[in-house]
C-alpha cells in the first residue's frame, strides 16, 4: 500500500474513534411518579478517566447515588472498551423535566425529557417492567401555625404506603431555624384512599422555632427501597401466584425511592413585651414546689439547711427551663451552694413535660434569724396568651450558735432572787440588781482566768514531756530483751488511751491528715475544727469560713474554703492540697488574730 493510502486509512480510523467517543445518555423510564427514582446511564466507547460533571442535574433532581463500570469486548479479533456511569435520580417536583446535556472529558450528552406525575398517579410502563404509580406519599399537619418563639408545635406526619418498602427511614432534614424532636412511638393502620389500599405509619414530633417571623421548615424525607417486578412472567395466569409474592410480577430486585413531604410554613410570634425581662418560658402549664430539710428550719452555725426545688413545664423540654438557684436572693450572712441540676423530659400523650430538680444548700456563718425572700418565676401561658407566675413563699430560718462553742458565762450566782435570774426588777431592788451584776461579772472573769491558767499549765507539761522524750531519744539506750520488750508493751497497752474523740491537738492533727489522705471531706472538717479547738481553747473558731479569715495566708485560706464548699455542696474533694498547705496552725494573739500576720485575708471569690 502506498504512503498516501496508509495516511488515508489512519485518518479514517481517527475519525471513527472520534465518532465513537460521543457520550450517550439514556433513562430506564420516560415517566415516573413524584417520589419515585429514575436511572440515568451515561456511556462512552473509549476508556477515559474521571467522572462526568453532574452539577447541572441539581436544578431539578436529587442525585442519590453514582456507580461506574468498564467493559472490554473482543469480537472477531477486534477489541473495544465501553465505560459507563450509572446515576440514580429523584425528581424534585412534578412536570415535564429536562435532563440537561452533561459534559464528560470534553464530550457532551444529548438532552433527555422526563415526565414526572404527582404522587399517586399512574406512570407509563417501560417495556418489560410493571410501573404502576408508586403510591407512596407523606401528609403533614401541625396544631398551630402561629406559635410563639421557642413554643413547642405538635407535628403529625403520616406516611401512606401502597406497596412494601425495604430499608426505609424517615426524618426531618437538619435546620438552624427549628429544633425537632420525635415523641411517642409510631402507630400503624390501614386505610382506603381513592379506591386504593394503603398502610399508614403515623409519627409525632415537637417543633421548637428558634427565630420569629415567617418560617419555612423543610418537610420530612423518606428514603428506602421498593421492589422492581418483571411484567409478563410465567406466573401471570397462575391463581396461586400471590402465594409466592408474584401477583404483580416476579420481583427482579429493588431500587431506591425518595419521598419528601410538603414544607411546614409558620408565622412565629416574638416574645411579647408584657412577658418582662426574666426567663422566657412559653408553656401550657408550669408548676414550682420546694421542700426544706430539716423541716424545723433550725440549724447550728456551719451546718447546712437544704432547699429542694422542683419545676415542671407542659410543652417544654427540661433544657428550656431556667436555673432556679440563680433566681434565689439569700440575705446577707447566708450563702447559697447549689448542687448540679437533674433534668428530665417525659413524653405524655401529644406533648412533653420538662422537669428540673435542683438542691441548694444554705449556710450561715453567724447565729440569728434569717428570712429567705419569696421566689417568683414568670411564664407565658400559650393557651390564654397572658403572663402568669409561680411562687415559693418567703421562709424564716433560725441559726443557733455552733455546737461546742465557748461563750461567756452568764449564770447568776447562787442565792440570787428569781427576779434577778429572769432579768426583771422592781423599784425596791435596783441596788441589789447592780450588786448582782457586778458579782456575776467578777465570777465570769474568774472562770476565764482559771481556764487560761489550766491551759497554760497543760502546755507547760506537754513541753516538758516533749523535752524528756527528746533527751531519751538522744541517749539511745540499748534495746530491751524480748521479755523486757513484752513487759513494756503490756504496760503501754494498759496505759494507752482508748480511740475516739481526740484528746490533744496532735491527735486531732493526725486524724485531719488521715481524712485528707482518704479524701473524706466531712471527716476532715470535723478533725480540723477539733484541732483548732484544742490548739486555741480560749479563741475557738465558729466554722471553716471564720478559720480561713483567721489564718491570714491566702493560699491556705482558699484550700480551707474549698473544703467548706465541698462539705455543703456535695462535690468531690481532693485533700492532698490542703494537707500539704496546712502543716500547722499559726499562733494566735490575745485578741484572736494571727501572730505575725500582715493584714486580713483577701475575700474568696464567690
Amino acid at each position: 500500500m502506498s504512503a498516501f493510502g496508509k495516511s488515508a486509512l489512519l485518518l479514517l480510523c481517527l475519525l471513527a474513534g472520534a465518532a465513537n467517543a460521543t457520550v450517550r445518555a439514556s433513562l430506564d423510564s420516560t415517566s415516573v411518579a413524584l417520589g419515585d427514582t429514575v436511572q440515568l446511564r451515561l456511556q462512552r466507547d473509549t476508556d477515559v478517566s474521571g467522572m462526568p460533571n453532574l452539577t447541572p442535574l441539581q436544578q431539578d433532581f436529587d442525585v442519590l447515588s453514582t456507580s461506574s463500570s468498564r467493559t472490554l469486548q473482543i469480537v472477531n479479533g477486534s477489541t473495544s472498551m465501553q465505560v459507563a456511569t450509572i446515576v440514580m435520580l429523584s425528581p424534585k417536583h412534578a412536570g415535564s423535566l429536562t435532563v440537561p446535556p452533561l459534559e464528560w472529558s470534553g464530550e457532551s450528552s444529548a438532552p433527555l425529557t422526563l415526565t414526572v406525575t404527582p404522587a399517586g398517579s399512574a406512570n407509563a410502563n417501560s417495556p418489560g417492567t410493571s410501573a404502576p404509580g408508586r403510591r407512596v406519599f407523606i401528609e403533614t399537619s401541625v396544631d398551630s401555625t402561629e406559635p410563639y418563639l421557642q413554643q413547642g408545635v405538635h407535628v403529625t406526619v403520616r406516611l401512606y404506603m401502597g406497596e412494601p418498602l425495604y430499608k426505609a427511614g424517615m426524618d426531618f432534614p437538619a435546620s438552624n431555624d427549628a429544633l425537632i424532636e420525635q415523641i411517642q412511638s409510631d402507630t400503624h393502620h390501614d386505610t382506603v384512599r381513592n379506591g386504593e389500599q394503603y398502610t399508614v405509619v403515623e409519627r409525632h414530633y415537637l417543633l421548637f422555632p428558634q427565630r420569629s417571623g415567617n418560617l419555612t421548615v423543610a418537610g420530612p424525607v423518606l428514603e428506602g427501597q421498593v421492589a422492581v417486578r418483571l411484567h409478563g412472567d410465567q406466573f401471570g395466569n397462575d391463581p396461586f401466584a400471590d402465594l409466592f409474592g408474584a401477583g404483580a410480577g416476579l420481583m427482579a430486585g429493588t431500587k431506591p425511592i425518595r419521598v419528601q413531604g410538603d414544607p411546614i410554613v409558620l408565622h412565629v410570634r416574638p416574645r411579647p413585651a408584657a412577658a418582662g425581662s426574666g426567663p422566657w418560658i412559653p408553656a401550657r402549664e408550669v408548676t414550682l414546689t420546694g421542700q426544706w430539710r430539716p423541716d424545723s428550719l433550725k440549724v447550728h452555725v456551719g451546718d447546712p439547711i437544704t432547699l429542694n426545688l422542683h419545676m415542671e413545664a407542659d410543652g417544654l423540654t427540661a433544657a428550656q427551663l431556667p436555673d432556679l438557684s440563680a433566681l434565689l436572693e439569700p440575705p446577707a450572712g447566708l450563702k447559697a451552694y447549689p448542687d448540679q441540676a437533674k433534668l428530665s423530659s417525659v413524653q405524655r400523650a401529644d406533648t412533653v413535660f420538662g422537669t428540673r430538680d435542683q438542691t441548694v444548700a444554705l449556710v450561715a456563718d453567724q447565729p440569728g434569724d434569717y428570712v429567705l425572700p419569696a421566689l417568683h418565676v414568670s411564664w407565658w401561658d400559650t393557651k390564654a396568651n397572658e403572663l402568669r407566675q409561680v411562687n415559693l413563699p418567703a421562709t424564716s430560718l433560725t441559726v443557733l450558735p455552733a455546737v461546742g462553742a465557748v461563750t461567756a458565762a452568764t449564770t447568776a450566782p447562787a442565792g440570787a432572787s428569781p427576779a434577778s435570774s429572769l432579768g426583771t426588777s422592781s423599784p425596791n431592788d435596783a441596788a441589789s440588781k447592780s450588786a448582782t451584776g457586778a458579782a456575776a461579772s467578777a465570777f465570769s472573769a474568774m472562770q476565764i482566768w482559771i481556764l487560761i491558767s489550766a491551759v497554760l499549765a497543760s502546755l507547760w507539761l506537754l513541753t516538758m514531756f516533749a523535752w524528756w522524750r527528746a533527751r531519751r531519744g538522744r541517749a539511745a539506750p540499748p534495746r530491751a530483751s524480748g521479755a523486757e520488750a513484752a513487759g513494756e508493751n503490756a504496760v503501754a497497752s494498759r496505759t494507752a488511751k482508748p480511740a475516739g474523740k481526740p484528746a490533744s491537738a496532735s491527735q486531732a492533727r493526725a486524724q485531719f491528715r488521715e481524712a485528707c489522705r482518704l479524701n473524706d471531706a466531712q471527716a476532715a472538717r470535723r478533725a480540723l475544727l477539733a484541732w483548732t479547738t484544742a490548739a486555741w481553747p480560749h479563741e475557738p473558731t465558729l466554722g471553716l469560713e471564720a478559720l480561713a479569715k483567721r489564718i491570714g495566708d491566702a493560699a491556705v485560706s482558699a484550700r480551707v474554703l474549698e473544703l467548706d464548699r465541698a462539705c455543703f455542696a456535695g462535690v468531690r474533694w481532693e485533700g492532698a492540697a490542703l494537707s500539704e498547705a496546712l502543716k500547722d496552725l499559726p499562733a494566735v494573739t490575745a485578741r484572736g488574730g494571727v501572730a505575725g500576720g500582715d493584714g486580713p485575708a483577701p475575700l474568696y471569690p464567690r
